[in-house]
């Protein structure tokens, strides 16, 4: 009896699916609970000139964390932490103000947006 294996492209392209959820994920949490406009998001399937399978983050200021696939691929658990560390490191919430929605937004990012702007 053959057993399937997956092929190696097929691996590497829903790891990249996981990055990109994972990065795409908590920045999406992050501006939605703050509505802080001063970070970017992108990855190379739909911004030419990014490595193969990879995802960027880009400040205001012109820092970017870049995340590449075959960088990451076998830490995967370490990319949330990264991207939220970051994301704190490079966005000034003072002054930032979320869109009225339904969504209630992510407690860590909420606390963050409240300890720069406190009432």
């Amino acid at each position: 009896m053959n057993e399937y294996q997956r092929p190696e492209w097929l691996s590497r392209y829903q790891d990249f699916k996981s990055l990109c959820s994972d990065v795409s994920g908590e920045y999406v949490r992050f501006y939605l609970t703050t509505g802080c406009e001063q970070i970017s998001y992108t990855h190379s399937q739909n911004t030419e000139g990014l490595p193969n399978y990879s995802c960027r983050l880009t400040a205001e200021d012109g820092t970017v964390l870049l995340l590449p696939l075959d960088a990451w691929r076998h830490r995967m658990d370490e990319v949330p932490g990264l991207v939220r560390t970051w994301l704190r490191e490079h966005a000034d919430l003072k002054g930032c103000k979320p869109s009225k929605s339904h969504y209630q937004g992510d407690r860590y990012w909420f606390e963050q947006w409240q300890l720069a702007n406190p009432w």
